[in-house]
């Protein structure tokens, strides 16, 4: 017998997920997801109510780190490796080095946030648990779908059940992982 993943109820209007998430966060449920057909305004503060600065941070530190690295190997290759005065200018220009610098800061920071936000997303994804269930598939179409995962803190089928219920969800299935 596989173990349970959690409890997905599908809602008819955008409204009612909305009204379905905020008060699953008011009871204090932490561990839930919503997929919907297109974006519903207010349900991803919600559902992520703390703003996650991963990606803004890493794609800060690349575009250092390339500006840095850009720099660092101009002027080796000029300065340290093999100098070679030419009409007199300086070893280590750094007006000449400035626009190298800022593609190869551009090249790393592009690369570093492409990276971060499949990894943010956790994506290449080719299985989830949720797409056995029967009420997802109209999640991409017109339904609004709900899903408490089974890693709530003492997480109860049956009270989720109750609940979902309560809030007027069309369809209460349980989910297996």
């Amino acid at each position: 017998m596989t173990k349970p993943f959690g409890l997905l109820a599908e809602f008819v209007t955008p409204e009612a997920v909305t009204n379905a998430a905020s008060h699953l966060r008011r009871s204090g449920v932490r561990a839930f997801e919503a997929y919907t057909p297109y974006p519903v305004e207010g349900l991803n503060r919600i559902v992520h109510p703390d703003p996650k600065p991963f990606l803004p941070l890493l794609m800060f530190a690349a575009a250092v780190l390339g500006a840095g690295l850009g720099y660092w190997i101009q002027y080796w290759d000029e300065a340290l490796n093999y100098p070679l005065n030419v009409g007199g200018r300086p070893y280590n220009s750094w007006p000449a080095f400035t626009v190298s610098a800022f593609e190869i800061m551009l090249l790393v920071t592009v690369a570093a946030g492409f990276v971060g936000m499949l990894a943010a997303s956790r994506l290449p994804r080719l299985y989830h648990p949720i797409f056995e269930a029967e009420a997802f598939e109209r999640a991409s179409r017109d339904r609004f779908v709900i899903c408490i995962e089974a890693t709530e803190p003492g997480f109860d089928p049956a009270a989720f059940r109750s609940l979902f219920e309560q809030l007027g969800a069309e369809r209460i299935e349980e989910v297996r992982a």
